[in-house]
C-alpha cells in the first residue's frame, strides 16, 4: 500500500535536509518533493495548488484555470471529501465576479473536471460536489 506523508518544514536546515535524506533511505521511500513557501501550497492527490501564485500543477505539469475556476478548486481542496452545494460554492467564490448565479456552478464544475481530470471532483447526487480525497497517482 502506498502512502504519502507531507511535512510542512519551515526555514528547513541543511542538517534537517540531510536527515529528510535519511529517513527516505530508512523507510524504502520512492521520492521526497520538497516546495518553497509550502505554507501557501495545497497538496490533493497528484494535484498542487500554489495559493499565493493561483497556480495549479498535475502531475507535474501547470494547468491553466480562469480565476472563478481556481476559487472553486481552491475551495474544494481546502477540505478534501466535503460537499458543497451549487450555492454554498457559489457564495463562496462569486463574490467577486458579477455575472453568472449559482447555478451556473454546474457548468464551471464540467470546465475544471475538463482540465483537471474528471475524476478529481466527484458528484454527490442532489447534494453537490467535493474534491476526491483518493485520486489515482500519475507520477
Amino acid at each position: 500500500m502506498k502512502k504519502k506523508i507531507v511535512i510542512h518544514i519551515k526555514n528547513l536546515t541543511a542538517a534537517q535536509e540531510v536527515l529528510l535524506q535519511e529517513l527516505l533511505q530508512l523507510f524504502g521511500a520512492e521520492q521526497i518533493e520538497m516546495f518553497e513557501d509550502t505554507t501557501s501550497t495545497l497538496l490533493v492527490g497528484d494535484l498542487q495548488i500554489d495559493v499565493q501564485r493561483r497556480q495549479v500543477w498535475r502531475a507535474g505539469s501547470l494547468i491553466g484555470l480562469t480565476p472563478m475556476e481556481f476559487d472553486i478548486l481552491h475551495l474544494l481542496a481546502r477540505r478534501p471529501g466535503q460537499v458543497f452545494s451549487a450555492r454554498q460554492i457559489y457564495e463562496s467564490v462569486a463574490s467577486d465576479f458579477a455575472e453568472g448565479s449559482w447555478s451556473g456552478i454546474g457548468n464551471m464544475v464540467y470546465k475544471l473536471r475538463r482540465k483537471i481530470g474528471s475524476e478529481a471532483i466527484r458528484t454527490v447526487k442532489n447534494c453537490g460536489y467535493s474534491l476526491a480525497t483518493s485520486q489515482p497517482n500519475i507520477r
